[in-house]
């Protein structure tokens, strides 16, 4: 095929994109930015000039600029661009800059209002602005969250203390909803020591909150701890232990809809003249909006300052009461931001080490400003590791390029604090969305151990626990055969215990791909290399063994399918 000369020559400016916000200018610390750019697959160089915008000398007519120039280093390639970043320190905190941009036969310097050949005089509207970095809008993480292993409670199913009467008797296979099995806040105490022998250091709750169902979004009252959990003095004393092993305790926040019976609810159906009517939605006819088209559900109108103020004092009560250390926020993003500035601040002056996690599905930049959320749950991140380890519909090259534009779809300094998981309480269980093979269940963890981010397992994971959508998702713990006899817990405590000897391996090293093979690549920091393969395919795989100590995995010539291995380079 002949192709037209402009295609050859040219520079697809059509695919470079930038802005000076959002994953694309953000602060790294008090004195520097991180910048990024897109580009398209052609660009083989990226250079950034930046300067004070105020900085310059006059000779004799003529005032030049004051600038200095970083090359860029490539952070990630998709099917259609590159992504390029750099790390500068503008002197003053303050800057004007531009791109650079060089294809095969062809360089273009790149502003906020056109593109230009290098020869062009440029003039100050075509360059992006960083007007001033304010220390108050650096985004700041609770320091212990990026080193976390979490584990996710459905407290009714995990373990229970005390021969409660009541509910269900505990057994194996399929559950209901409908059914109570007395797991509570007790129980979880019972098995920190076990969390801790498999190397878990966060522990997250779903909802313990006073409410009729067994999985609680339906909450009735806010300060009270559900009694078939337990009291408030159970959740002090399960927080207090956890805390002497090591283990910190985020609690579920349902605050975008209240339980049929939340008082303030009760008193809106009760009279036309509720001083809580503006606390819901209401319409003509008795109708009201609700989470979904749950009708006990009624949705809280979270704009109105008296509901901000409400809870408020329930996110600052249990972090007074019981020292939790974090929130996971609930349908999170179907509430205002108001109310999600108003919390942060509210929480934070009260411990401003109290992680603040949202559920949001999708794309959560509005939310991650610093000013609202922490991190999110990574599910962009679960799609595409289960996509072609489970479900085996995309290619390792689509993969690859789904990982990188994960990776540098929000700021660095974020992705660090993600909250990555394959399966919830929302979900069907890892196993089952593995058909059973625990080699892909292996392969996934091993990716997640392996990978940035703040990583998380579903209770019953660590002995392989089978479970489809809700509610078969929420089976029982087994804790009969001991756990830590099988298997899945010694490979995934292995893994834990990796993460925690080798720094660079979670979020302290650097990131590479090395071969188009298999999943493949390279973790570095200053100290170490480490170098993670795992076939994900059906096929064995010719291989050549690289130097380097074994940290997991086998030496051989060739990678099985299935087969992971880890290995350790001089730096």
């Amino acid at each position: 095929m002949v192709q037209n000369i402009d295609e050859v020559t040219f520079m697809n400016k059509s695919a470079i994109y930038h802005r000076s916000q959002d994953n694309w200018c953000f602060p790294v610390g008090n004195e520097a930015l991180e910048l990024r750019i897109r580009t398209g697959l052609d660009v083989v160089r990226a250079t950034c000039e930046f300067g004070d915008q105020h900085e310059g000398e006059r000779i004799g007519m003529q005032w030049t600029w004051k600038s200095q120039k970083i090359e860029m280093k490539l952070s990630g390639v998709t099917a259609l661009h590159k992504f390029w970043k750099c790390i500068v320190s503008p002197p003053h905190r303050r800057m004007k800059y531009h791109f650079i941009l060089s294809a095969l036969l062809e360089t273009i310097v790149y502003g906020e209002t056109s593109i230009l050949d290098p020869m062009e005089i440029l003039d100050n509207f075509n360059y992006f602005f960083f007007p001033y970095l304010h220390r108050e809008e650096v985004y700041h993480a609770p320091k212990w969250v990026a080193d976390t292993l979490w584990y996710q409670i459905f407290p009714d199913r995990f373990a229970k203390q005390e021969n409660e009467t009541g509910f269900k008797e505990w057994h194996a296979g399929p559950v209901r909803n409908a059914d109570h099995y007395g797991g509570n806040l007790k129980g979880i105490t019972s098995k920190l020591t076990y969390l801790n022998a498999l190397g878990i250091t966060g522990i997250y709750l779903t909802p313990i909150f006073a409410s009729p169902t067994v999985h609680k979004y339906d909450t009735e009252d806010y300060f009270k701890i559900d009694p078939d959990f337990g009291t408030e003095e159970d959740l002090v004393e399960l927080v207090k232990a956890a805390h002497q092993l090591g283990i910190k305790v985020m609690l579920d926040a349902v605050f975008n809809h209240a339980g049929a019976k939340f008082e303030k609810w009760l008193d809106v159906r009760k009279s036309q003249k509720s001083p809580y009517r503006d606390w819901f939605y209401l319409g003509e006819n008795d109708q009201y909006e609700t989470f979904s088209f749950e009708k006990n559900m009624p949705k809280l109108n979270t704009e109105h300052p008296d509901v901000i103020d409400y809870f408020c004092k329930v996110g600052i009560y249990w972090i007074e009461k019981a020292d939790i250390d974090g929130w996971r926020l609930d349908v999170a993003d179907e509430i205002s931001h108001t109310f999600w500035r108003s919390f942060r601040k509210c929480v934070h002056n009260v411990n401003p080490e109290v992680y603040i996690l949202g559920e949001v599905w999708h794309d959560a930049m509005p939310w991650l400003q610093g000013d609202q959320f922490d991190a999110v749950m990574n599910y962009p991140y679960t799609r595409i590791l289960l996509d072609l380890i489970a479900h085996q519909r995309i290619s390792l090259k689509d993969f690859r390029f789904g990982i990188d534009e994960i990776f540098n779809h929000y700021p660095s300094v974020i992705q660090a604090n993600q909250f990555n998981l394959f399966d919830s309480h929302d979900t069907m269980r890892l196993t089952t969305i593995c058909g059973n093979d625990l080699s892909k269940v292996k392969g996934a963890l091993a990716f997640l151990y392996a990978s940035p981010g703040s990583p998380c397992i579903y209770y019953g994971t660590e002995i392989a626990l089978e479970g489809g959508n809700d509610p078969d998702c929420r089976r029982l713990m087994q804790w009969q055969p001991e756990p830590d006899t099988n298997d899945m817990y010694r490979f995934i405590k292995t893994w834990i215990l990796l993460r925690k000897e080798h720094p660079a391996l979670a979020n302290h090293g650097s990131w590479e791909w090395i071969n188009a093979e298999c999943i493949a690549f390279r973790r570095c920091n200053a100290q170490e290399c480490l170098c993670f393969f795992y076939n994900p395919s059906d096929m064995p795989l010719p291989f050549d063994f690289p130097k380097g100590k074994i940290l997991f995995g086998e030496r051989s010539d060739v990678l099985n399918p299935g087969e992971i291995l880890l290995i350790k380079q001089d730096v």
